[in-house]
Order: C-alpha cells, then sequence, then structure tokens
C-alpha cells in the first residue's frame, strides 16, 4: 500500500471510471432530470472510498478493509505465478490443494470463513484488475456500491416523479453511508446487491418482466449477498412478501379490503392464544435458532465484551461498546422485548454526547439529526396519520419494515457503535426515503390547504 505508487496508479482508475464505465450507466439509466444527481452520487463516492482508504490506512492503522486488500494480493501473487497455481488458490475448498500453493493460502487466514473467503476473493480479482493498487480497488468497489444505490433512484424516482430530487438525496447522500459503504468491505457489496436484488424484484413482480435477465440479476445478487452476509438478504424477503400484498390489497375494492382488514384483525388474538405457546416452544427448539443463538451471543461478547474494553478500538482511546437492559437473554421472548430498544440504538446513537472520539461525531450526528426529522416528521404529520398513510402507501410499508426488522438486528448483536455504524449502513436508504416520503405527502397536503384557504377567501 505504498502511497506512492497509489498517487501514480488511482489517477488513471479514476479515469477509466468517469471516462469509460460511468457514461455507459448514465447514457442508459438516467434522464434529463436526475443525470446531474448520477454525477453527484458518483462524486460522492468516490470521494468516500479515497477518504475510506486515508482513514484506514493513516488514522487506524488498518483494519478488515486492509486486510482483505492483503489477502487478495496474495492471489494476485500467485496468479503472476504461475495460472495454474492461481486458479487452485482461488478456488480452495479445504480438501484438495497442492505443495505449490501451500506457501500462498498460509497467508490467508480469511479462507477459514465462508463470507471473509468470499470477499478476499472479490477483492484478489479487482486486484488483479487494478494491479495491486489499495485505493483503486476500493473505488470499485465503491462504484458497485454506487450502481445498486442507482437502481434505488431509479425504483422510487419513478413512483414519486415530483419529488425525485429528494429520493436522490435520500438515497445517495447519506453520510455515512458515502464512507461506510465506499471501501473494500462487506457492506459495499451487500448495498450494492440489495439495490440491485430490490429494483429487478419489482421489476418482475409489478410489472411482470419475466425474462431471464431479471432472473439472472436477481439469483446472482441473492447468491453473493449469502455468502457475504446472508441475513442482509434473508430479512429482505419477508419485507418484499409484506410490499406485494399490500401493493395487491390497495388495489382491492373498498368492501373486500374493509371486510378482509376486519377479518384479519379479529383473528390476530385467537392465533396469538393458540398458536403462541407451541411457536414460542417449536423456534425454541429449532436447530436453526439454537445456531443463530450461538451466532448472536459470539458477535455481542466479540464487539461488546470487556476484552474490547480493555483493548481499545481503532484509532486508539476507548472502545464505543454499548449494552441493552435485556443483553443475555436469547430466548425468542427475551429478543422480542430487545425489540424497540435494539431499533432505537440503530437509528438514534450514540448521541453527540456519547461519543469517545472526534471520528465518531460525525455518525453520532447523523444519529442524532435523524432523532430530530422523525420527531418532526410524527408531530408534523401526526403518529397516527403516519402509520395510516404507510399501510395505504404499500412503498412505505415495504420501506419502513426493511428499515425496522434490519435495525433491530444490526442493534441487538452489535453492542458496539463503531460497529452499528457499519452494519446498518444497507438499511439507512430505506429508512430515510421513508421519511422522506412522509414528508413530500405533508408538503402535499399543506399545499392543498393553502389553494382552498385561497379559493375560500377569494368566494368572500
Amino acid at each position: 500500500m505504498n502511497p506512492l505508487y497509489n498517487l501514480l496508479i488511482t489517477p488513471i482508475y479514476l479515469c477509466i471510471i468517469y471516462f469509460v464505465i460511468a457514461p455507459f450507466f448514465a447514457n442508459r439509466w438516467t434522464n434529463k432530470f436526475t443525470r446531474k444527481y448520477f454525477w453527484w452520487g458518483l462524486h460522492a463516492k468516490m470521494f468516500g472510498a479515497i477518504f475510506f482508504c486515508l482513514i484506514y490506512q493513516f488514522y487506524y492503522g488498518g483494519g478488515d478493509t486492509t486486510a482483505y486488500f492483503k489477502q487478495g494480493s496474495v492471489i494476485v501473487d500467485a496468479f503472476l505465478k504461475s495460472p495454474k497455481i492461481g486458479f487452485e488458490v482461488f478456488t480452495y475448498n479445504s480438501q484438495y490443494f497442492s505443495g505449490e500453493s501451500i506457501q500462498y493460502l498460509s497467508k490467508i487466514s480469511f479462507k477459514s470463513s465462508t463470507s471473509t473467503w468470499i470477499v478476499t476473493k472479490i477483492t484478489g480479482l479487482i486486484n488483479l484488475l487494478t494491479l495491486k493498487s489499495f485505493y483503486s480497488t476500493a473505488l470499485f468497489f465503491a462504484l458497485w456500491s454506487f450502481l445498486g444505490s442507482w437502481k434505488l433512484v431509479q425504483l422510487f424516482s419513478a413512483k414519486y416523479k415530483e419529488h425525485y430530487k429528494y429520493v436522490c438525496w435520500a438515497i445517495l447522500f447519506i453520510p455515512s453511508c458515502i464512507f461506510w459503504s465506499s471501501g473494500i468491505i462487506k457492506e459495499a457489496i451487500t448495498t450494492g446487491g440489495i439495490g440491485f436484488f430490490t429494483y429487478y424484484f419489482a421489476r418482475i413482480a409489478y410489472n411482470k418482466e419475466f425474462s431471464t435477465k431479471n432472473f439472472s440479476v436477481l439469483f446472482i445478487c441473492f447468491y453473493i449477498i449469502k455468502l457475504v452476509k446472508g441475513a442482509t438478504i434473508f430479512m429482505l424477503f419477508p419485507c418484499l412478501a409484506f410490499w406485494v400484498f399490500l401493493y395487491y390489497y390497495s388495489r382491492l375494492n373498498a368492501l373486500l379490503r374493509y371486510s378482509s382488514t376486519t377479518i384479519i384483525i379479529l383473528s390476530i388474538p385467537l392465533i396469538l392464544y393458540f398458536l403462541a405457546p407451541k411457536l414460542d416452544e417449536y423456534v425454541e427448539n429449532n436447530e436453526e435458532f439454537v445456531a443463530a443463538q450461538s451466532t448472536i451471543s459470539g458477535f455481542q461478547s466479540d464487539h461488546g465484551g470487556k476484552w474490547r474494553e480493555a483493548r481499545g478500538g481503532h484509532g486508539g482511546g476507548k472502545a464505543s461498546t454499548y449494552h441493552l437492559s435485556s443483553a443475555g437473554d436469547l430466548s425468542l421472548l427475551g429478543m422480542m422485548k430487545s425489540f424497540p430498544e435494539a431499533i432505537h440504538f440503530t437509528l438514534f446513537r450514540p448521541f453527540p454526547w456519547e461519543t469517545t472520539k472526534v471520528v465518531q461525531l460525525m455518525g453520532a450526528g447523523e444519529s442524532f439529526a435523524f432523532l430530530l426529522i422523525t420527531l418532526y416528521i410524527f408531530f408534523k404529520v401526526g403518529i397516527w396519520k403516519t402509520l395510516k398513510q404507510t399501510v395505504k402507501d404499500p412503498n412505505l410499508g415495504f420501506l419502513l419494515s426493511y428499515a425496522l426488522l434490519f435495525g433491530f438486528i444490526a442493534g441487538y448483536i452489535s453492542f458496539n457503535y463503531g460497529v452499528l455504524g457499519r452494519f446498518k449502513t444497507p438499511m439507512m436508504p430505506f429508512y430515510t426515503l421513508f421519511l422522506v416520503i412522509h414528508y413530500q405527502y405533508s408538503i402535499k397536503k399543506t399545499s392543498r390547504k393553502r389553494i382552498n384557504n385561497f379559493k375560500v377567501s377569494r368566494r368572500r
């Protein structure tokens, strides 16, 4: 990661992105209204990638991102030695490998985990193209993340054409997302993948475009995200199902809609009374749930344990740990009790006065801003009207459901503000868009009231 080498190589790949790759997508995915936001968003991402690398190289002094780069470079070295050895290292599966590849595999500790190994292999492939330039490789991770985010812009700007500016700002310009999804890191991969998956799912579900291309993109994105961070995509599935339900529910005539709503509301107490005890017993004894409990316990002890507080955080100073009031209770009921608190930590913490480092102030300021904006929306629109509009507009129901479900998991397992800021990155555009759409609804209603009052005053 020689600074001088990166200083010479990185501008070359910036030119390739700006003059070859980006124009290709801009000409196909933008119109005269959104084109400037495409380029502004790309500028933000490229800046975020370089800033991310600078922070990890010179402030933190290393971390996951530098480890991915260095171990990915080992794969490049193997290919340069011999394509056969390189292919053997790249396709390593712990069952067969020759003596020639051992000298390279022994330098790759991330091969022991599926998620870290797939990120290392992706990094290795990009390193091969960027001549092992740390900053250039980060630029391509950022580009993937940006293109996936832009698919969300395409999707929702088409649904809210009058307010496309709000949609662009909500998705592309969240400071923490610009930083945390723009480097050699899992969140860059998952953020881009979630954007592509959501867009092409909507094309299939609502536009009835059952093309090979759409299904192929869905499968590829699902496979990659599942390997990198499976919870990110698995939590999306029930939210997509809820989105489809609300969409077709809203298209029913008034009689069917109200009658089905009444049946659902009356059925909930009966379902809970008869199924809750059995459901709790089934879930608690389920092998996958037990495995999930073990994983969650490992995350909590790793990110929020006493050893981490004693060791300190990246860049020196005190580790920024937190704990939930129900920490340690990994039962289904315990998790449900933690739901509101975990979401609170994900969306609105840390507060500015809880930060222990200057670099944390950005995240703390952003979280505090989201708290103020959320309170503003609730007070301006009203909590009941907000909930009513969320159910009425299927898009809002989808956005909120994913934000809450993902927010709960991120807040429940992180136990460290630094880790939490990174984990919640794929979810933040969804929550921001939820707030922005509610804001544009409130503006529309205010404008209507002013027009009506103006008409009444003119009659008088």
